[in-house]
């Protein structure tokens, strides 16, 4: 059965083979995906699934390529925690709740230890401000997609999102950045969350200052 955020995707992906742009960016994300381009971290935090990325149906290749855009465009601002393990196979609820018992403050971590369909794995919360940051697209010159631009930061007041642990689709990460504002990735393989936080979405609620002036604060009408 296709869920609501596949089919966001779906829509997603007709709209953006409705635009030359974006149906070469399409283009260009399916021949990098292939080439292995982009570090395996970085897409992971986005999206991770039992196949490989190059072998994505192209409604989750729209979602991963909408999503990077704007990490590097400054939209969605970032910050990495350190839990100084990977994690274990899905059924491992409590080994994987153990592995998030030794957050780094002021970051807590509430795994779910029943989902059963749940729109999340559990949730990420701090109790104090933490500073996230966001890419100013001016660019440095590095190898890395993600650094190849200057960060600035953003303070982020205290707040709870959702988390996500492991395998999860492209579609599933921006949907929870659109209705929620930010999503947390804790993805196999990697020793870090990463904290995402869509500005545009609930910057202007979360923030401890301004929103940048190249940010314009949007609701999708809610």
């Amino acid at each position: 059965m296709t869920t609501f955020h596949e089919r966001a995707a779906e829509e997603l992906l007709a709209d953006m083979r409705a635009d030359p742009g974006w149906t070469a960016d399409l283009s260009r994300m399916t021949a990098r995906l292939y080439r292995g381009d982009y570090p395996r971290w970085l897409v992971a935090a986005i999206g991770q699934t039992r196949d490989e990325p190059a072998y994505w149906p192209p409604e989750q290749t729209a979602a991963l390529t909408r999503t990077l855009y704007r990490l590097a465009h400054g939209r969605i601002a970032r910050h990495r925690i350190k839990v100084g393990s990977t994690p274990g196979r899905d059924a491992d609820r409590t080994g994987n709740a153990a592995r998030l018992r030794g957050l780094p403050a002021p970051f807590h971590a509430h795994l779910d230890m029943h989902q059963n369909g749940a729109d999340c794995d559990g949730t990420l919360s701090w109790q104090e401000p933490v500073t996230t940051w966001r890419s100013t697209a001016v660019p440095v010159l590095n190898v890395h997609a993600l650094h190849s631009a200057v960060l600035a930061p953003f303070d982020v007041r205290p707040t709870s999102v959702p988390l996500e642990v492991g395998y999860t689709k492209p579609s599933r990460t921006l949907a929870h950045l659109a209705v929620e504002g930010a999503v947390a990735r804790w993805a196999y393989d990697d020793d870090e969350i990463h904290l995402l936080v869509d500005l545009e979405r609930i910057g202007a609620f979360v923030g401890l200052r301004p929103l940048p002036a190249d940010v314009e604060p949007s609701t999708l009408g809610l």
